[in-house]
């Protein structure tokens, strides 16, 4: 074999060693490529996921918020209706004609007093109203359910007030229109926060 043959192989070796490894650089290159770009689709498959389970989030708690906003509103609502409601009614029966107003005074007294020894605590408008017939017949309708002694009834409720406090050992039972107006509205306005709320 002459140089000349000798020089041709080895370029022929060199050549083919050459494609070989270009060959290999390619397919490597296609190969890391390709891990690159599943690494990548993977990485914002993930962002997207995540971006869009915080979007969700958000979106909720928007909801929630607004929901617990408009329960708000509606309780201040329905409160302002509840006090108008009332605060009107109050006003009717602190308004009632002296007739009607003793008729309702005789009711809670006589479902009130269960001993005869009470003293009856009032206006003294109501004082006066409640003397001669008034007292009488009350007498009457207690005497009637058995509980029946000579009733004590002195002012002692600051004028404008109406209805009466009861006396009794020591026990006080406040019957005022405004004491039972007071603990009948923290009622409903108990049932009504566990309507709205619950």
């Amino acid at each position: 074999m002459g140089l000349e043959e000798i020089v041709k192989e080895i370029e022929k070796k060199a050549n083919e060693d050459a494609e070989k490894m270009r060959n290999e650089g390619q397919e490597e290159r296609k190969t890391i490529l390709k891990k690159a770009q599943e690494e990548a689709l993977r990485t914002r498959k993930e962002i997207t996921r995540k971006l869009e389970k915080e979007a969700e989030l958000l979106k909720r708690e928007r909801v929630i918020s607004v929901r617990v906003e408009e329960k708000k509103k509606l309780l201040a609502s329905k409160r302002k209706i509840l006090a108008e409601s009332f605060k009107q009614a109050e006003e009717e029966l602190r308004g009632l004609g002296k007739q009607e107003y003793m008729s309702l005074m005789k009711r809670l007294l006589v479902s009130s007093i269960d001993s005869g020894d009470e003293e009856i605590v009032v206006s003294r408008r109501d004082e006066a109203w409640m003397k001669g017939d008034f007292l009488k017949e009350l007498e009457k309708s207690l005497e009637k359910k058995g509980t029946w002694k000579k009733i004590r009834v002195t002012a002692g409720l600051r004028e404008g007030e109406r209805g009466f406090i009861l006396k009794k050992e020591g026990v006080h039972l406040n019957y005022t229109l405004s004491s039972l107006f007071l603990l009948l509205r923290e009622e409903l306005e108990i049932e009504v926060a566990k309507r709205l709320l619950g």
